[in-house]
């Protein structure tokens, strides 16, 4: 946002000498505010998306290699057990 005003403390110092000293808030410093609160939201939920996915990854290949090792009794254990399941990610090292 720099190319809005390019020396924002004196710019609001200008506008606050004209308006008496009651600039709360510069158009361009609401407008950085709105962009970094947008980029944060984004961001999470790009977080959100990418850790289901390699939660999801993850437990497709532990049931993968549970199958492999013909232990299918453990199947509906890891769907519900999150410590068992820990136990197994840590034994295959996945």
């Amino acid at each position: 946002m720099e190319y809005i005003f390019r020396k924002e403390e004196d710019v609001r110092k200008g506008i606050g000498d004209i308006m008496g000293g009651k600039v709360l808030e510069l158009e361009s410093e609401r407008l950085k505010a709105e962009g970094r609160t947008e980029g944060e939201a984004i961001g999470q939920a790009r977080g959100e998306a990418i850790g289901q996915i390699q939660g999801e990854t993850r437990l497709g290949s532990l049931i993968t290699r549970l199958l492999q090792d013909q232990r299918t009794e453990e199947i509906p254990i890891v769907s519900t057990d999150a410590k068992r399941r820990e136990q197994l990610y840590k034994e295959y090292h996945l």
